[in-house]
């Protein structure tokens, strides 16, 4: 994804989508042949609700869209949330650490996790998930993933 071609092709995707929808089905896409990921989400959080609303999944049996959760606190949201930073989780214990729903997330083969920050004005304004099989995932992978999740921004900060 590195190669300017692909980001300017997946950027002008996301410019003449004529729905968010598409916008995340086009980013998703891109990120598929990238990074074999199992599953993809897209997360917005509502500060004043103090939940995350899902916005994408590509696997709507396991995590549909339109799901909420509470805003969780602890080391995986500090680093997300308030760091502005990247997590990679390398294994099924650290999936475990992060994820109050991790058996559901081993059970269709993740064992691997990168999530990204999608940052507006200084605000984590949502996060991309991207998971996957046995250690997967680098920091190499998420400076990657960081330029994606910029490109989203307006659909993150989009009133649905």
């Amino acid at each position: 994804m590195t190669d300017l071609t692909a980001i300017h092709d997946l950027a002008f995707r996301i410019s003449r989508s004529e729905s968010n929808a598409a916008a995340l089905d086009a980013i998703e896409l891109a990120c598929a042949d990238r990074f074999d990921h199992i599953l993809f989400t897209a997360l917005r959080f509502d500060y004043t609700a103090g939940v995350m609303t899902r916005l994408f999944s590509n696997r709507q049996d396991v995590s549909p869209a339109a799901g909420t959760k509470p805003i969780p606190s602890g080391l995986w949201a500090d680093r997300l949330i308030t760091q502005r930073r990247c997590y990679i989780g390398h294994s099924k214990e650290d999936l475990k650490e992060v994820f109050f729903d991790h058996e559901t997330l081993w059970a269709i083969g993740c064992e691997s996790v990168m999530n990204v920050p999608v940052v507006w004005h200084g605000s984590t304004v949502g996060t991309f998930n991207v998971l996957g099989g046995s250690a997967r995932y680098d920091e190499n992978d998420a400076a990657e993933m960081m330029i994606l999740g910029q490109l989203a921004v307006p659909i993150f900060i989009a009133q649905f």
